[in-house]
């Protein structure tokens, strides 16, 4: 029964091949931003005053909820680049250029123009922090996911999408990128892949201005050159090493600082780069990031991930109408399960009414059989 249940949350595709465990790792990636992030940071700001985390490394470890974008910058690196890798160097089926940029745009754009209108109504007739005039142009620019190219800021009407922004113009670079698999000197191609891993991140180090692809190259080409193991069936380490690494690289991406500080900085690539190659090759890992409520709240991450700044701050506008003394750190834990629970449930119910339908290959009304990991 509970897994009929979890079933009506499963995503559908109409890819070959199914890697739980990839939606595993969505989930670790959404996690950091949804709780330990926005969440944390909300109620110690809103509740607190800033006098929980301090500022030792506990409000920095916050912060460094942030590195579940980056994750989700590698796991698209990752699957968008897959199709490719086995195509050019495996002789696996041709990639359609018009299929695949056709993909992106029915499976990634309903949803977020749905959530974009929602947000730009609430903005104009529950919030009223702008006028019209002001805020159309800047909902304008987010529909066509370059706010922050034009407005050199987060965007005005759904600031987490600034990131969506990002994958938008990796989803248009990709197949370009993936042209390095032409070159059929697997050592070579390698290489340059890790030279462009290392210098863009030692390039964009400690930069903090409009976000672009390039800024997060190192990221992406993380991505690329995991699928080109992949692709390749090699593994970098065996089955007992393999999981301690694994597990020693989740604990570097949990409580490694990074923010400011190069040493920390590079090696959390390195802890994010081997734990998603560990979960795709390690059966250890492979099982840990393979449970099946993992696995279902990793693939409904998208509709996380457009809803849940608002509805963050809904549920902490109205706690403090309930009489609860929120001011109270001892309410600190009850306070973020609330939050979770609340972002969970609303989520999940736009999920199954907005992104999933939109997950079926010819409309509505197909249901495929086999779910498997779409690129978002």
């Amino acid at each position: 029964m509970r897994d009929r249940f979890l079933d009506k949350f499963k995503r559908i595709t109409y890819s070959t091949a199914y890697l739980p465990e990839i939606d595993g790792l969505r989930f670790l990636a959404i996690f950091m931003v949804v709780v330990v992030m926005h969440s944390s940071h909300y109620i110690d700001e809103k509740y607190y005053g800033g006098t929980l985390a301090g500022h030792g490394y506990w409000s920095r470890f916050i912060m460094e909820g942030g590195s579940g974008v980056p994750l989700f910058f590698i796991i698209s690196g990752f699957i968008l680049s897959l199709p490719f890798a086995k195509w050019r160097l495996k002789g696996a089926k041709e990639v359609n250029l018009g299929k695949y940029f056709l993909r992106r745009v029915t499976r990634l754009e309903p949803p977020y123009l749905i959530a974009l209108v929602i947000y730009f109504l609430a903005h104009l007739f529950v919030v009223r922090q702008y006028e019209l005039s002001t805020l159309f142009p800047h909902f304008l620019a987010s529909v066509f996911y370059s706010h922050t190219i034009i407005y050199h800021s987060f965007p005005l009407v759904l600031p987490v999408a600034w990131s969506l922004e990002v994958e938008v113009q990796f989803y248009i670079l990709a197949p370009l990128f993936c042209l390095l698999f032409l070159l059929k000197n697997t050592l070579a191609r390698r290489i340059i892949f890790l030279v462009i891993i290392i210098a863009s991140a030692l390039y964009w180090f400690d930069v903090w201005k409009v976000s672009h692809v390039f800024m997060y190259l190192h990221y992406f080409f993380s991505g690329i050159l995991l699928a080109d193991l992949h692709a390749e069936r090699k593994t970098l380490l065996g089955q007992k090493s393999g999981a301690i690494a694994g597990l020693l690289s989740l604990a570097g991406f949990l409580f490694l600082p990074s923010i400011g500080f190069l040493p920390g900085y590079l090696l959390k690539i390195c802890c994010m780069f081997f734990l998603v190659h560990t979960v795709l090759t390690n059966s250890l890992m492979k099982r840990l990031f393979s449970v099946p409520i993992l696995v279902v709240i990793g693939g409904m991450c998208y509709s996380i991930y457009l809803l849940h700044f608002a509805i963050i701050s809904f549920a902490g506008q109205l706690l403090p109408r309930t009489g609860l003394d929120v001011q109270n750190h001892l309410y600190f834990i009850p306070t973020m399960l609330f939050f979770s629970a609340a972002v969970l449930i609303v989520s999940s119910i736009y999920f199954l009414l907005v992104e999933k339908p939109f997950m079926m290959p010819r409309g509505l009304g197909q249901k495929k059989k086999l779910p498997v990991p779409d690129s978002h």
